[in-house]
């Protein structure tokens, strides 16, 4: 381990929201609620507007997804805060895995795929354009975007199997 990671290691183990993290019955069980539900939130919210893109339930106006864009927001968010919280409060076991760090890469291009969405394709979808008649590529970065989130998700069961 490099003497930069030992540093940070150390300095978040020994804070106070460390050891409310790791030393109160309740906390880390209650984290791990709520970054399931958010997780439920943000993939179950994807699904519906990844697929909605590529042209499945072609019954539901493009337009009316948007709602479900609000729910991935507010997944990603609990998720953000309970993952910093884990890695805050067990950050031995966290910044050391490959695993978490791949993880984390993931994340960062789901989050560029996600900005690529937001900039070029959404707007198309407020106008009420149908997913058929969709920007080039539109298709790729729906499909791209449930790979990606799919891989989060692997990568974060394997967690407590790669060191």
């Amino acid at each position: 381990m490099s003497d930069l990671l030992i540093w940070v290691t150390d300095t978040l183990n020994a804070t106070a929201l460390s050891d409310l993290v790791m030393n109160n019955a309740v906390v880390f069980p209650t984290l791990e609620m709520a970054h399931f539900l958010g997780l439920c939130l943000l993939f179950g919210s994807l699904l519906v507007v990844d697929l909605r893109v590529v042209g499945f339930a072609k019954a539901i106006p493009i337009e009316r997804v948007d709602m479900f864009i609000r729910f991935a927001i507010i997944g990603f968010s609990i998720n953000l805060i309970s993952g910093l919280l884990f890695v805050i409060g067990d950050s031995d076991r966290y910044l050391v895995n490959i695993a978490f760090w791949l993880k984390m890469g993931v994340i960062i291009i789901a989050g560029l795929n996600t900005l690529y969405f937001v900039r070029r394709i959404k707007p198309q979808m407020d106008t009420g354009v149908e997913s058929g008649h969709l920007q080039h590529g539109s298709h790729v970065v729906a499909w791209l975007s449930l790979v990606l989130w799919t891989s989060v998700i692997i990568l974060g069961r394997f967690f407590p199997y790669v060191e």
